[in-house]
């Protein structure tokens, strides 16, 4: 009777739950629900941070359908800028463009497709981890899938429109993934040319993707049979695609950049290379802290962040220490063909181009930088639970399932609360200051804000205060970082703000200064000299400015208006036509009529003036 009774052990109870589960579509709807609500509360946020420029002022998505050729014969920022810089993005963009055409311009459109199609990749992560670690691992499967969901570090992907990049990269890289095995087990080669498709879609929206490449021996050794010269020959079609990718990038993107920024990258501000990686190590570790406990989170980790670092930092020793123990572990698995040598490699496959470790990038540190690097760590956690609980351990699958939920309750907690950073600018900016209090750039953003809420603010002793707490943190944002030059221009601009000119005057020079191609500064020191009525100063900054920029509007029109208080009008009404042409409008016509009166010539102000009620749809008699 005691024999009888013992038989349904804890494995076999184990194995009959994955079983009811593993083979329908339970699971999986269950995955997208969970990652949908999760980030459900940011449907409803505004454009934040940079999200505008990819988006509602970028002229190519603002087209709609009508400008994805545009996007993919220009680079990434060209619709905004209309100039040339270093990113070669189309896949973003044309997805945006696509929802534009559609669905309109409001924020809440392209938050709800983020939200989506993260949900999306979390579904189809669950069926490439399935498909990866079969029937006999479904347990840390789904375990790895939830973690991956939930985990903090990706609300800056989900909830920030302008890393929809990262959100594509990802389901490009799990095309790859599933599609690769299946072709080496069925050998059908619609798989394999789905996999190099999904490649080229990865690396479209992201070049960081191009680490994908590294990831299809690593798949192919660790869940296939494929020999050695197959994996080689499927590695070298992966890489035909790169090279195809490479050749369409340089033709298309400036082969002159500007070089990357102090502010971005505070490595910049160390000369010498070795000392830069040394610190680029010992901010590994605070990646490693973010993974396991991700708090405080922020978005922005520029200077001055991470001062250097010299080798005899704690945090540098302490940055080798781990990565050495991670490297021993990943060789002593190698031949095993260890879980844990897997997750590891991924990590280090999908991380190694944003590192900063091997060469320095356009950021010091972000935590989008974890988003497909992030999977190791949930893949190694996953069984890692499962191993010590379930094997070493041989406790009851119920506590195991007790430790997941714990966990996942956590990082759900903090990830739904985070999302609420990123309401806004002035949500996003006033928890950086907390989080990043020593980033120049954090600094300069909340001073920013200040300044907007004291421009909406009617009551006057309020306003005051909003006032000289924007100038307290733009100045504190220059003497961490003396060549911010965009927060000269803002804090010239609360010095208008606050009436005193001289001051104003003096942070627009040293934004000049700073950066001797600044173009808005210069502008608006013309518009300034202009109000000053000293003409002969706004001319000289705002035909400067015209070396830089000449199809800006503004300055056109600001120049035209100089010249026709010198009464130099044959001058001005060249610069009133410029501006007319880069944006026709009834303000520009207007300048017009007024010139052609001013100038005696009733006739071409009539003219335009017919112009100006043809714009506004009036009858013209």
């Amino acid at each position: 009777m005691s024999k009888k009774k013992s038989k349904p052990s804890s494995p076999k109870k184990t194995k009959s739950i994955s079983s009811n589960y593993q083979n329908n579509w339970l699971v999986p709807i269950g995955v997208f629900i969970f990652a949908f609500l999760l980030y459900a509360n940011t449907i409803n946020h505004g454009f934040v941070l940079d999200d505008d420029l990819v988006c509602n002022k970028n002229g190519f998505v603002q087209e709609g359908i009508g400008g994805i050729k545009d996007i993919f014969t220009h680079s990434w920022y060209y619709g905004f800028s209309s100039s040339d810089d270093r990113y070669y993005r189309p896949m973003m963009l044309a997805g945006f463009a696509i929802e534009k055409q559609f669905f309109g311009n409001s924020p809440s459109v392209y938050h709800f497709f983020n939200v989506l199609e993260y949900a999306l990749g979390c579904m189809f992560l669950f069926f490439t981890l399935r498909l990866l670690f079969e029937k006999k691992y479904f347990l840390p499967t789904i375990a790895a899938t939830l973690f991956f969901a939930a985990h903090p570090l990706h609300t800056e992907v989900v909830a920030n429109i302008k890393s929809r990049d990262e959100i594509y990269a990802f389901l490009g890289m799990l095309g790859v993934i599933y599609s690769i095995v299946q072709y080496n087990r069925k050998e059908d080669l619609k798989f394999l040319f789905f996999a190099l498709a999904s490649y080229f879609f990865a690396i479209l929206s992201k070049e960081a993707a191009l680490s994908i490449l590294g990831l299809v021996p690593l798949v192919l050794y660790f869940f296939t049979k494929t020999s050695s010269k197959k994996i080689i020959i499927q590695t070298g079609s992966f890489g035909i695609i790169a090279a195809i990718y490479f050749a369409i990038r340089m033709g298309i993107i400036d082969p002159d950049p500007t070089p990357f920024e102090t502010i971005d990258n505070s490595l910049f501000a160390i000369d010498s290379f070795w000392a830069q990686r040394v610190t680029a190590i010992g901010m590994l570790g605070k990646y490693f802290q973010l993974l396991v406990f991700p708090h405080p989170l922020s978005f922005d980790y520029s200077f001055n962040t991470f001062p250097e670092l010299s080798w005899t930092n704690w945090k540098v020793l302490g940055s080798l220490a781990a990565s050495g123990g991670l490297i021993y572990l990943t060789i002593k698995g190698l031949r095993s063909k260890s879980i844990y040598s897997f997750a590891i490699l991924l990590f280090a496959i999908t991380f190694a181009i944003t590192s900063n470790i091997f060469f320095s990038i356009g950021a010091t540190f972000a935590e989008r930088f974890m988003f497909i690097p992030l999977l190791g760590f949930c893949v190694a956690v996953s069984f890692l639970l499962k191993e010590f609980l379930l094997k070493e351990k041989n406790q009851s699958p119920t506590v195991f399932y007790g430790i997941i939920g714990v966990m996942l309750l956590l990082y759900s907690a903090k990830t739904f609360t985070r999302n609420a950073a990123w309401e806004s600018d002035d949500t996003l900016y006033e928890t950086g200051i907390v989080t990043a209090p020593n980033s120049s750039r954090t600094q300069s953003f909340y001073g920013v804000t200040q300044y907007r809420k004291a421009l909406a603010e009617a009551n006057p002793t309020k306003k005051k205060e909003l006032l000289n707490t924007a100038v307290k943190y733009l100045k504190m944002s220059t003497e961490t970082y003396p060549g911010f030059t965009e927060t000269y221009h803002h804090l010239a601009l609360v010095y208008e703000a606050q009436n005193n000119t001289p001051l104003a005057i003096e942070a627009y020079k040293t934004a000049i200064e700073t950066n001797t191609e600044y173009f808005p500064g210069m502008t608006n020191l013309g518009v300034l000299f202009y109000k000053l009525k000293n003409y002969t100063q706004a001319e000289k900054y705002l035909k400067q400015s015209l070396l830089f920029a000449p199809n800006n509007v503004i300055t056109n029109r600001s120049l035209g208006m100089t010249y026709k208080e010198m009464n130099r009008f044959n001058d001005a009404e060249i610069y009133f036509k410029n501006a007319l042409d880069a944006q026709y409008n009834d303000t520009h016509l207007f300048d017009l009529v007024e010139l052609y009166k001013a100038m005696g010539d009733i006739e071409t102000a009539i003219f335009y003036d017919k112009k100006i009620k043809e714009y506004r749809g009036e009858s013209v008699k």
